[in-house]
């Protein structure tokens, strides 16, 4: 088969074999359907490929460069070592450090990235790539097929226990053909194998560093990014550099006129704070001490409103991909008993919540896979606030003489908000709920370790393969302990059904086990925001909900 060279667009189809083909397909049917979702439909779906040496010599060219932008966010992260961890806040910050080996946008197209060219083998088991060349890792360490194998090899690794290994599928092997070519052996064909390449997870990571710093390297991370690490203080500030090295960039960046960027980055740095008062946050940025409010739940849903009226402030939004719900730990009684998990769905009001604690900015969230997905079930069994009904069940269930459970939360003013509106209405059936908060860099292990009756959970992702991560048992983030093997047999299933129709069908018989049975509580889906200064130019938000400094400048 022939090499491809990036957006689909721009290739022959005709020419692809089935299977290639209908990978493509398949990132593209869901990106239309989040298209619609995003207010996206008008933007265009032409896709100019990019000479990296033409970016080189116009690296700079238009855009005003220098200058510093400080990013107030509101949680910290837990790791800067990509294979450690699955936390958005960690994304947001790493994806600036790491470049990945190719990009997926919100029409499912897949760009170049540290990968220039690809090809798939015609049993569909073997992704070779061809590698960008010239290209090094901010210590030095040139960035070949060799550092590509050991980031793989380390990421699946047993004793990495990595969270987000489930991203790479069922990669067996990972083979260095030449020092620019690097073929990715899989056990079975992968339908979903452009998500995860597309995220810092899965990012190259320097070979040199991880040998240096060993257990510290998620404090010293080494990418081949545009921005390169500077340092991380004890107030959980994180410092960016501009890397000159950097001075290509994948048409996956966008410029001001939605065309692909022609230059490496503008700004010399780049400074993420963490500041955890909604209130102390919004002052810093009308005040002129921070550039920009963004990152996860960073900007206050009940403050979107002032901000976009108050001078010198704008504020850019888009709906989220992802889903805020809750587990039901089925191993603690009485949430054993499934009548029990289903009074307690139809004992929350979501609309109160919505209202009340994220400032009406979101909708009820009805499934574990996000509505913004193509792949989403609207006719998914829903529970709708009905307290009579709920009472009904706890009576039939013999739990309606009142019980307590624990209450794992991420903090947070909003996520606080969001716990205490559902323990009041859990207290109108006689259920006690005993909230713990803990910084989301905490959270994950904290809700491994203590197994919570009810542990609130968040993502956000660009594929309903993600359910893998959250409800396969197992999994890092299956707090369900539900056991279910019909379950995850349709799980693993949808990873290699290539055929969309095929696959839906299936994603469709999940959500409809998994919402009859009750393992979750869902809460709402909401939106990204940023707001900044109006001097800060170029700001995109991704199908995840985060900036990329790269495509940023400063007036």
């Amino acid at each position: 088969m022939s090499w491809r060279f990036g957006p689909q667009d721009t290739q022959d189809t005709t020419r692809m074999s089935e299977w290639e083909r209908a990978t493509y397909e398949y990132a593209r049917e869901h990106a239309l359907t989040r298209r619609k979702v995003l207010g996206l439909a008008g933007l265009g779906v032409g896709a100019a490929l990019l000479d990296p040496l033409a970016a080189a010599q116009a690296a700079g060219s238009t855009a005003a460069q220098g200058g510093s932008l400080i990013v107030a966010r509101g949680q910290a992260t837990d790791t800067l070592d990509p294979q450690k961890t699955a936390l958005l806040v960690a994304h947001e910050i790493m994806f600036q450090i790491y470049d990945s080996i190719i990009y997926l946008d919100e029409f499912g197209r897949i760009y170049p990235g540290l990968a220039t060219a690809w090809k798939f083998s015609p049993d569909h088991l073997t992704l070779t790539f061809k590698l960008r060349r010239g290209v090094t890792f901010h210590d030095g360490t040139p960035f070949d097929a060799h550092a590509v194998k050991f980031s793989l090899d380390r990421h699946q690794a047993k004793a990495t226990a990595s969270p987000t290994a489930y991203m790479a599928g069922p990669l067996v092997r990972v083979e260095v053909v030449d020092p620019y070519t690097v073929a990715f052996h899989y056990t079975q064909p992968f339908v979903a194998l452009w998500v995860g390449l597309s995220y810092s997870y899965l990012a190259p990571i320097s070979p040199t560093a991880v040998k240096k710093y060993g257990t510290l390297y998620g404090r010293n991370p080494v990418g081949t990014g545009p921005y390169k690490f500077v340092s991380w203080t004890p107030d959980e500030t994180i410092t960016l550099a501009k890397n000159p090295s950097h001075t290509w960039s994948t048409s996956f960046y966008k410029d001001t006129n939605g065309s692909p960027l022609m230059r490496g980055p503008a700004l010399d740095s780049v400074e993420f704070r963490v500041i955890p008062s909604d209130t102390t946050r919004v002052s810093a940025l009308l005040s002129h001490e921070i550039d920009m409010i963004a990152g996860t739940n960073a900007v206050p849903d009940n403050q979107v409103t002032f901000l976009r009226k108050a001078s010198g402030i704008q504020v850019v939004q888009r709906s989220a991909v992802g889903v805020y719900y809750a587990t039901l730990n089925t191993k603690k009684p009485p949430l054993n008993d499934v009548r029990v998990r289903q009074a307690i769905n139809y004992g929350v009001d979501k609309e109160k919540l919505i209202k009340l604690a994220v400032g009406g900015q979101g909708k009820p969230a009805t499934s574990l896979v996000a509505s913004a997905y193509g792949d989403y079930d609207p006719n998914v069994q829903k529970y709708p606030y009905d307290l009579a009904k709920a009472k009904a069940l706890l009576k039939a269930a013999g739990a309606d003489k009142g019980f307590s459970v624990d209450y794992l939360n991420i903090e947070g003013p909003e996520f606080d908000l969001v716990a205490q509106s559902v323990q009041e209405d859990l207290s109108k059936l006689g259920i006690t709920m005993k909230i713990t908060s803990v910084p989301v860099a905490q959270w994950a292990a904290t809700g491994q370790t203590q197994k919570p009756a009810i542990g609130f959970i968040y993502y956000t992702y660009s594929d309903p393969d993600v359910v893998v991560l959250l409800a396969q048992t197992g999994s890092p983030f299956e707090w369900t302990y539900h056991g279910d093997k019909t379950l995850d047999a349709w799980l693993l299933a949808q990873r290699v059904e290539f055929n969309p129709a095929k696959r839906r069908a299936i994603l469709y018989k999940i959500q409809e086990r998994i919402n009859k049975l009750a393992y979750y509580l869902y809460l709402w889906e909401g939106r990204y925001s940023v707001a900044a200064r109006t001097n800060v130019k170029n700001i995109h938000i991704d199908l995840v909900g985060f900036i990329h400094a790269q495509e940023i400048t400063k007036a």
